[in-house]
């Protein structure tokens, strides 16, 4: 298991997310940070296929676009996933897979992919 917390840096503003849940194949942190929540998901599933995964996500009260006046619940997720078979690759093998992509998603190229460019 992750250490508890888990630290995550959100524009730039380290966050200390405490484990609110925990079992064998899944651990979840969370920080209500005034009213914003920041929920990270970590898991895995090992069968056929092995497949690891982290999920963060945000809620905060935004600006209703059809009744300017009023606040609505809104939230985000970025998730990584690494899925490769129980025999075949290494699970080596599957992190140097991922270092190639998170090699890629550099904060420019998220930005182009978040402003639609493929």
């Amino acid at each position: 298991m992750f250490s508890d917390p888990q630290s995550i840096t959100y524009a730039s503003v380290s966050k200390s997310l405490p484990a609110i849940s925990r079992n064998d194949s899944q651990s979840v942190y969370q920080l209500n940070d005034s009213g914003v929540v920041y929920n990270l998901t970590v898991g895995h599933q090992f069968g056929k296929r092995n497949r690891v995964n982290a999920r963060l996500r945000r809620d905060a009260f935004a600006t209703d676009p059809l009744v300017p006046t009023q606040n609505i619940l809104a939230s985000m997720t970025a998730s990584f996933v690494l899925d490769f078979p129980t025999s075949g690759f290494s699970a080596s093998d599957a992190q140097n897979l991922a270092n190639a992509l998170t090699g890629f998603l550099t904060s420019a190229n998220i930005l182009k992919m978040a402003n639609g460019e493929t």
